[in-house]
């Protein structure tokens, strides 16, 4: 892996956290807050309640990213830490990548729940169908369900949607 490839994944991880991806959003909304005015904002809107050394730490990994970038004591005569604002840099940019992640999040769940339900079709087939639990039975319904529906269906390639329809035969015969 290149040194490019190891900083471009790094950055990425800045968006892996939702708290980060939240504050991200807090300042689309309003270019400009102090790290108090933050810390409220997730509390009210999140329920996430948030130290300011813990906030900070957040604040720094997003200003190292170069996604924010601080101002001490914009509204005092004395620079004050007290009264630091953290500012949006690249409005569009953030929402662009934003919007681009926010792209590949639903083909990467439909994957995941792919791999669940042939997870589960293993165990079962490995065990035998009369040995499963009921909650067990319950959650492939569940899981084949979601699979067969459009928001998970329209992210599976041809041969993952033919397992599908193979697993849907295979819990009838389980049924009878």
């Amino acid at each position: 892996m290149t040194c490019l490839e190891k900083n471009s994944l790094k950055l990425l991880s800045i968006f892996t956290n939702d708290v980060r991806v939240k504050i991200m959003k807090l300042l689309l909304e309003f270019e400009w807050r102090s790290l108090s005015d933050i810390a409220r904002k997730l509390e009210s809107d999140f329920g996430w309640k948030i130290t300011l050394p813990g906030l900070l730490k957040h604040m720094r990994e997003l200003e190292d990213a170069g996604i924010v970038r601080h101002e001490s004591g914009v509204f005092a005569k004395v620079p004050d830490a007290r009264k630091t604002i953290y500012i949006l840099e690249g409005k569009e940019r953030v929402e662009k990548i934003l919007k681009k992640l926010k792209s590949i999040e639903n083909p990467l769940a439909a994957g995941r729940v792919f791999a669940e339900t042939a997870k589960l079709v293993r165990k079962i087939q490995g065990m035998g169908s009369t040995l499963i639990s009921d909650e067990e039975k319950k959650h492939l319904v569940s899981l084949v369900d979601q699979c067969e529906s459009n928001e998970v269906s329209r992210y599976l390639t041809e041969d993952e949607k033919k397992k599908v329809k193979l697993w849907r035969m295979m819990m009838t015969l389980m049924e009878k």
